[in-house]
C-alpha cells in the first residue's frame, strides 16, 4: 500500500468532524500547509455555511463580521472555475479614490494573520436533488514564497486527490451529525424566477464589490434613495431577506460577476 493509499483510507476511516479535522490539519501540514477549510456553498441562502476548519478563530470571526463572504476574491473565482490556483494569481481591482477595494481589503486583512500565500481547490457537482453543489476549499501558507512554489510543484496532484477525500466524508459526516438525509432542493426550478432589471443588477454587483449605498449613488449618478429602492426591488425579487443573501444569490446564479 502507498503513502497516499494509507492517507485516504485514514480519511475515509474517519468517524466524526473532530477526527476527521484532525487527520486533515496532519496531512496537510506534510505538504507545508498551516491550516485549512472545507466549506459548503451550496446554499446561497446560508449566510453561515457549514464548513470545517482549522483556520485562526479571530479570523473566523473577521471574516463573518466584514461579510466577507459576498466580497472574498478567491472565493468568487472558485465559482468559474474547476481548477485549483494559488492566490497570488488573483487579479485584484485597483483603486480609485481614496476607498480600498473590498477584495484587496480581504487579502490584507489574511496577510495580518500571517498567511502569505494560499491555494484554493473548487470542488463543482450535482447533489442527490440534481442542484448544483459548490465546494468552496482553502489552504493557509504561512511559510516562505519560494518554499510554497516548490511544494505545489512536488504535491499538487496529491493534494488535491486527498481534499477530495476529505470533502466526501465532509459532507456524509455533516449530514450524519445533523440528521439530514437529504440536501435542501437547490435546482434551478425551485428558485424563485428573477426578472431583475440592468440597473437592478448594476446596484447588487456593486454592493458585492464592497460599495456603501452612497459610493453607488456617486458611481451611477444617481440618489441613495434611488439606489436602496434598487436594492428592496432586487430583494424581493429574488425572494431574499436581506442585501447580502440577494447579493450571495445572485453571484451564486451567475446573474452577476465580479
Amino acid at each position: 500500500m502507498t503513502v497516499l493509499e494509507e492517507k485516504l483510507n485514514a480519511i475515509e476511516g474517519c468517524r466524526s468532524a473532530a477526527a476527521l479535522r484532525r487527520v486533515v490539519q496532519r496531512y496537510i501540514e506534510d505538504y507545508g500547509f498551516s491550516a485549512f477549510v472545507i466549506a459548503d456553498l451550496s446554499d446561497p441562502w446560508n449566510e453561515h455555511p457549514p464548513f470545517l476548519t482549522t483556520y485562526d478563530k479571530k479570523w473566523i470571526e473577521t471574516y463573518f463580521a466584514e461579510k466577507f463572504l459576498t466580497v472574498d476574491p478567491s472565493l468568487a473565482r472558485s465559482k468559474r472555475t474547476d481548477f485549483p490556483f494559488n492566490w497570488g494569481s488573483l487579479t485584484l481591482p485597483k483603486a480609485t479614490g481614496k476607498m480600498t477595494p473590498a477584495a484587496v481589503h480581504v487579502m490584507n486583512t489574511v496577510r495580518d494573520f500571517g498567511v502569505l500565500e494560499g491555494l484554493t481547490i473548487p470542488i463543482h457537482r450535482r447533489d442527490a436533488s440534481g442542484g448544483i453543489q459548490h465546494i468552496f476549499c482553502g489552504l493557509w501558507w504561512k511559510d516562505n514564497i519560494p518554499a510554497f512554489l516548490s511544494s505545489l510543484k512536488s504535491n499538487k496532484l496529491e493534494l488535491h486527490m486527498l481534499i477530495l477525500y476529505a470533502v466526501d466524508k465532509f459532507l456524509a459526516l455533516h449530514r450524519r451529525e445533523h440528521k439530514t438525509s437529504q440536501p435542501p432542493d437547490r435546482s434551478e426550478e425551485a428558485w424563485p424566477a428573477s426578472d431583475l432589471s440592468d440597473r437592478e443588477l448594476e446596484v447588487l454587483k456593486w454592493a458585492a464589490l464592497g460599495k456603501t449605498a452612497d459610493e453607488t449613488a456617486d458611481i451611477l449618478k444617481c440618489s441613495r434613495r434611488t439606489v436602496e429602492a434598487h436594492v428592496t426591488n432586487a430583494i424581493r425579487k429574488l425572494g431574499a431577506a436581506t442585501k447580502t443573501q440577494a447579493t450571495v444569490q445572485a453571484i451564486y446564479r451567475g446573474l452577476i460577476a465580479l
